[in-house]
């Protein structure tokens, strides 16, 4: 029946987490995968009052379960690295309250109550590849941090299905570009781009870039927002990252539209997922199972501009 050892231990890994999943649902209140109808701050105070009555460590009529998910039960806790730095909209402090809010703790949260047990958030990680160290040192059970997947991050973790696909973009000032071609003859230079490219160390697109752009002058930065302001101060010709983080730049600054040029690259992709260790397949396939049900609930409010709109008040 079965072709070979692979393909049978998956099939089993399949049938234990449907049966977790079916468990776990008797769990979860009737509101759960329902389009969020409240706002970001409403919507997390609602899971995270949920979440505060998991009961804690669970150790009987957990041992038909897959050993990575029976670990977690055990503690009663599931934790997820993020970076120290927000990343809104998908991770960042409510001004007026100072709770974590965003639509990677909203996914926590829900993953969590799903389980059943608490949702804890480790934020000690500098960069995003240290988020993904997380995971490789077992530190954290999930990766959850507006996560890219790259080939070489691949090599060390396992990521579930994206749970969001972004255009890759360049946002380009106008100015230093007349310096050295009109934009009429913008396609022909993106292809060979030369000149200052800014993005963020440690990142996807540090990566991207190294790949995609290999006659740029890399310019590395700490964060976006560094490279946003060396951007339009003229210290770099282009800054390179994904299509919603552009949108958020060219929306909160009112002169954005009249200093910068968007290039969308239409022939790439920046898919974020969720990641976790090498030796937790079975997770990984119960993530999987969640995030399909999770993708049809919320399709429309996971569009790029749809999630800018809710998380932001320029929009």
């Amino acid at each position: 029946m079965y072709k070979n050892k692979y393909t049978f231990s998956r099939a089993v890994g399949i049938l234990a987490c449907a049966l977790l999943c079916s468990a776990c649902t008797e769990r979860q209140s009737p509101a759960a995968f329902t389009p969020h109808t409240l706002s970001p701050l409403e919507t997390v105070r609602e899971l995270a009052a949920s979440n505060s009555a998991m009961t804690g460590p669970r150790s009987s009529d957990i041992s038909i379960y897959p050993q990575e998910i029976q670990a977690i039960l055990k503690r009663g806790e599931m934790v997820f690295a993020m970076t120290s730095m927000d990343q809104k909209p998908f991770f960042y402090t409510d001004e007026q309250t100072g709770l974590l809010i965003g639509l990677d703790v909203e996914l926590a949260y829900e993953i969590a109550n799903l389980l059943g047990v608490k949702a804890v958030f480790n934020r000690e990680a500098d960069s995003f590849d240290d988020v993904i160290m997380k995971v490789v040192n077992k530190e954290a059970d999930i990766a959850l941090s507006k996560i890219s997947r790259t080939m070489r991050r691949a090599e060390m973790v396992r990521y579930t299905i994206p749970y969001i696909t972004f255009r890759q973009g360049l946002l380009i000032n106008r100015l230093e570009l007349a310096k050295i071609t009109s934009e009429k003859n913008l396609p022909g230079f993106i292809t060979n781009f030369r000149g200052r490219l800014g993005v963020i160390k440690n990142s996807s697109y540090a990566s991207y870039a190294a790949t995609n752009f290999p006659n740029a002058d890399l310019c590395l930065y700490d964060s976006w927002t560094e490279t946003v302001d060396a951007l339009f101060k003229g210290e770099i010709l282009a800054a390179y990252r994904d299509e919603g983080e552009i949108l958020i730049v060219t929306t909160s600054k009112s002169d954005a539209s009249i200093l910068m040029k968007i290039v969308f690259l239409t022939d790439k992709q920046d898919p974020i997922a969720m990641a976790v260790s090498s030796d937790a397949p079975l997770l990984q396939e119960w993530l999987n199972l969640f995030l399909e049900s999770y993708l049809i609930q919320h399709k429309e409010e996971l569009k790029t501009n749809k999630l800018v709109e809710r998380h932001f008040d320029t929009i």
